[in-house]
Order: structure tokens, then C-alpha cells, then sequence
């Protein structure tokens, strides 16, 4: 059987010691020295020039360290593998040559087997850890993981902090909302001249707006990926709250795991509403499952596209009927980061001479 000669870069400071390892690796079989370099500036020419297999490198040398090529190699040739071979076993240097790409760690003084077996395994995208700097780099790792913890842990308190303050806000609007809203129903309940009855309905409707405003913040504050949504209910039921049903629907009445209900509905409403006040019809909804996704996409004949960071919060330009201008209020900012809350995005594009507006969701 033949075996595929594995073509190595030697890199070190040391004429001497490039040229015993040249040597041995000739002897241990299976492994063709194709050049030599004398620093890390030297490593990266010869790669481009050589295109070896596995970079041998020493870390520390005079004109350009290791570290530093291992990088650039790395990043400019992923089909070559580095690995380091130098005196220094301390858990620092080994997680930034680790950081920097390098596949192997070999601490000098070893057998050649050890040498010659790690340079093998790199080829094959196998990692090697000398035995001697094994356990500073298992303490590094752990005390890694632990700030890792720590960092988890704080985000989870600013979340819980954010969500209580959001729970907070919106009480203190609902109850004043509750009032004003009911005082204004009771007075149009009453009898009032015309134009003082239109204001009362207007400002109704206002609050109305408010309050589904608050719905959504509150959504966003505690988004849940738990829960069944049907996507059928959630369309049927967006029409219901605009008053407007889509002119053509093809959605299948299928449970999406991983989802919940309000949130869905939510986007259902965003993505109709717009199309509705903005767009023109024949409006289409439809659904779809993807290779795990979950997809909500409604069309009109607007034939009018989102530009990049219209999905600001409190982003609002002319949305007029010719749309010759884009942008967004808070509605679709509100369904973009639920999509994003449930590992998806929100897209909004022409096609074709429609308006499409895309909402993608990650399911169970």
C-alpha cells in the first residue's frame, strides 16, 4: 500500500537544529522536508511558495515569532495544519499558539516517534498535546470555563433585570392606559355633538394603539422558545384584529415546535398589518417548513424592498403608497427581534414585482 508522503516546513532560528530535524523526520518515514525557514516572516513566504502539508514552527525567534505566522497561515491556508515545536511549556504560550491555529503542541526534548507522530496526526486534523504542558493546559482551560460561567451568569441577572424593569414600565402605563381609556369610553357611551365624538374615537383608537404597543415591548423583554404555535391560528387570528383578510392563503394547519403562540401571532399581525396599510393587493400569505425553519412570508403587489438598517427601533419614513421612500416604525422592529429572540431574522424585499416580507423562526 502506498502511503502519501506528508510535506513539512521546518521552522526555527537555529541552523543547527533545522538541520537535525530535517534529518531525523527523513529517517522516521512518510515524511519529505520541503523547505526551511528561519523565522516567522520566512514561514509565511515559503507556505505560499511550498504549500506544505504541516508548518513545523517554533514559537520564539528573533525576527518575527511563531505565534504571529501561525496566525497568518492559518488564515490564509486552512488545508495547513501548524504545529509547535518549541522549549516553552507554560500555559500561556500554549493557549496563544492554540488561539493562533496551531493543531499540535510539542515541547522539545521528546522522542522523535512523538514528534513524527504529531506531525501525522496534524495532517489528519487530529490535534496533539505534548503530555508535559497537558496539565497547565487543562488548569488554563478550567479557569477559561469558569469566567465563562461568570460572564453567563451576569447576562442572565441583566436579563432577569431588564425583564423585571420592562414588567415594571409596562404596569405603570397599563393602569393610567386602563383609566384614560375607560373614561373616554364612558364619555362617548354619552351623548356628544359629532365633532367631539370623533375626537373621543380618536383618541380610543390611540389608546388602543398604546396598549398594543406595551404587548409588544413586553414580548421582547421575555421572549419564549417554549410552546406549540399553529400557524393557521395565528393568521386567522391577525386578520380578525386588522380587520382585513389576505386575498389568497396557503398555510398548513401544522403545529411549529419551539414557538409560542403569542409570538407568532404578534409577527402575523406586523407582517399583515404592513402589507394591508402599505402595500397593495392581491395579498398572499403562506407557511412553510425548512430543514428545521419555520417560515411565515406575506406578499403584496408593492414591489417595494427594505434597505439595510430600516429595523431600527422608532425608525418610521414615508410609507405612502408609492413607497419611494422605506423604513419602518415600531411594529416590524417588534416582529424583526422576535424572529431574532427565536433564531431567525425578519426580510423584507421586492420579488418579481411583489413585496415580500419573510419571517423565519428556528423550530424544536
Amino acid at each position: 500500500m502506498v502511503i502519501d508522503q506528508v510535506r513539512v516546513l521546518v521552522v526555527d532560528d537555529s541552523p543547527t537544529t533545522r538541520s537535525m530535524l530535517r534529518e531525523a523526520l527523513d529517517l522516521a518515514g512518510g515524511i519529505e522536508v520541503v523547505g526551511e525557514a528561519n523565522d516567522g516572516a520566512e514561514a509565511v513566504a515559503l507556505t505560499t511558495e511550498s504549500q506544505p502539508d504541516v508548518v513545523l514552527m517554533d514559537i520564539r525567534m528573533p525576527r518575527g515569532d511563531g505565534i504571529r505566522a501561525a496566525r497568518e497561515i492559518t488564515s490564509r491556508y486552512p488545508a495547513t495544519k501548524v504545529v509547535a515545536l518549541t522549549w516553552m511549556d507554560d500555559a500561556g504560550t500554549v493557549r496563544d499558539m492554540l488561539a493562533a491555529g496551531a493543531i499540535g503542541y510539542v515541547v522539545k526534548g521528546g522522542t522523535m516517534d512523538e514528534l513524527a507522530s504529531a506531525i501525522r496526526r496534524a495532517k489528519a486534523g487530529e490535534p496533539e498535546l505534548d503530555h508535559r504542558v497537558l496539565p497547565a493546559a487543562v488548569d488554563d482551560l478550567r479557569r477559561l470555563l469558569e469566567e465563562e460561567v461568570g460572564r453567563r451568569e451576569e447576562i442572565e441577572r441583566l436579563d432577569r433585570a431588564r425583564a423585571e424593569f420592562v414588567q415594571v414600565l409596562s404596569h405603570e402605563l397599563r393602569t393610567p392606559l386602563t383609566v384614560i381609556t375607560g373614561t373616554l369610553k364612558m364619555l362617548r357611551a354619552g351623548e356628544l355633538p359629532d365633532e367631539q365624538a370623533q375626537v373621543v374615537d380618536s383618541a380610543i383608537r390611540r389608546a388602543g394603539q398604546l396598549e398594543f404597543m406595551i404587548e409588544g415591548i413586553e414580548l421582547l423583554a421575555a421572549p419564549s422558545t417554549e410552546g406549540t404555535a399553529h400557524p393557521l391560528d395565528a393568521v386567522q387570528a391577525a386578520a380578525d384584529r386588522i380587520g382585513s383578510d389576505p386575498d389568497m392563503t396557503d398555510v398548513a394547519d401544522q403545529p411549529w415546535e419551539g414557538i409560542s403562540q403569542s409570538a407568532l401571532h404578534r409577527v402575523a399581525i406586523e407582517l399583515l398589518s404592513n402589507a394591508v396599510r402599505h402595500g397593495r393587493r392581491p395579498i398572499r400569505v403562506a407557511t412553510r417548513l425548512e430543514a428545521g425553519q419555520g417560515y411565515l412570508v406575506v406578499r403584496d403587489a408593492g414591489g417595494w424592498s427594505a434597505t439595510e438598517g430600516d429595523f431600527a427601533a422608532f425608525y418610521q419614513r414615508d410609507m405612502s403608497e408609492t413607497r419611494s421612500h422605506g423604513g419602518f416604525g415600531l411594529g416590524l422592529f417588534v416582529a424583526s427581534r422576535l424572529c431574532q429572540a427565536n433564531g431567525g431574522e425578519l426580510t423584507v424585499h421586492a420579488r418579481e414585482g411583489w413585496t415580500v416580507a419573510e419571517a423565519r423562526f428556528r423550530l424544536r
